[in-house]
C-alpha cells in the first residue's frame, strides 16, 4: 500500500504534531485502545490521524501491525483496516475549507480526517 502527503497537508499535519510522536491512521472500529466506542458499526470510513507519544506503551500499540513510509516519517495502521483503502491514497488538503481529506483515484474516501492527540 502506499500513501502519499501532499506538500499543504504535510505542513497542516507537522504543525499540528507535537515533537517526537509518532503518526497511526486509525480505523474507528472498536479494536485497539483509542476506541471512542466498544461498538462501531458506521456507514461512512471513520478514519482519524492520532498523534502518539513515543513513550507509549509499545505492547498497547499492538494493532497497528502495518508500517507505511511516507514524505514525513512512518505512519502505523491496523492491518485488517487496509483493506479498506485503494492500493495506492493520499491526505490532500482540500483548498476551499482546509481539511485534510484521504482520496485515491476513486474519490474522495474521507471528506474530513480529524487529527488527535493521545496524552500519554
Amino acid at each position: 500500500m502506499e500513501l502519499r502527503i501532499s506538500k499543504q497537508a504535510q505542513a497542516v499535519i507537522q504543525e499540528k504534531r507535537p515533537s517526537n510522536a509518532r503518526m497511526l491512521l486509525d480505523f474507528e472500529d472498536a479494536i485497539g485502545p483509542f476506541a471512542d466506542d466498544s461498538v462501531s458499526c458506521q456507514l461512512y470510513p471513520a478514519f482519524r490521524l492520532l498523534f502518539v507519544p513515543q513513550t507509549y506503551p509499545e505492547e498497547a500499540l499492538s494493532d497497528y501491525n502495518k508500517i507505511i513510509e511516507t514524505e514525513i516519517g512512518p505512519i502505523y495502521m491496523k492491518e485488517q483496516s487496509t483493506m479498506l483503502l485503494d492500493q495506492s491514497v493520499e491526505l490532500v488538503l482540500e483548498p476551499n475549507y482546509q481539511r485534510l481529506q484521504l482520496r485515491s483515484k476513486a474519490g474522495v474516501l474521507v471528506a474530513n480526517l480529524p487529527i488527535k492527540q493521545i496524552l500519554s
